[in-house]
């Protein structure tokens, strides 16, 4: 999977964006927290690691995600391999497997790498029922916006070792 990514900021309510052709996700903000742009503030190439194996396009996207769960430890290891071969990618994305399916995303971004574990629970500022591949999208948005991943509200570093 290969998809087009365009993330909005919008002030009424704070609200990032993400859209693509076939899905929509959208992460409310404190007002703190929102981006000062109210227009669009990032376009780019979402790439899945599980399914693609053209070479070319997982050097060039901006993001790069799978779309299989993996335990903490597993997704760790697995943003170090994706981080060492495609140096170039703003982001790398693993979701997390729980009780029931993903449980958030382990993240890897930003010019220092930081990586991060991003939640899903009843009081975070998205909706399970939302189309939650697009996050990494929000994160990568949240990047270019010159914020770090460990400023995004919920996350929490990772477990080290």
């Amino acid at each position: 999977m290969k998809r087009f990514v365009v993330v909005e900021a919008s002030p009424f309510p704070d609200v990032l964006h993400a859209r693509c052709a076939d899905a929509s996700f959208r992460v409310r903000l404190s007002p703190a927290d929102r981006p000062h742009s109210t227009s669009v503030i990032d376009e780019h190439l979402v790439v899945d690691v599980d399914t693609c194996r053209d070479g070319s396009l997982l050097d060039c996207a901006d993001v790069l995600q799978g779309s299989r769960a993996h335990s903490v430890t597993s997704a760790l290891h697995w943003l170090a391999e994706l981080t060492s071969a495609h140096p170039a990618c703003g982001i790398a994305a693993v979701p997390l497997a729980g009780a029931g399916g993903a449980s958030g995303w382990a993240l890897a971004g930003g010019s220092d790498r930081s990586v991060v574990l991003v939640p899903y629970g009843p009081y975070r500022p998205y909706t399970a029922s939302a189309d939650q591949s697009l996050l990494p999208s929000c994160l990568h948005a949240w990047l270019v916006a010159g914020r770090s991943l460990r400023e995004w509200p919920c996350a929490h570093d990772a477990p080290s070792g």
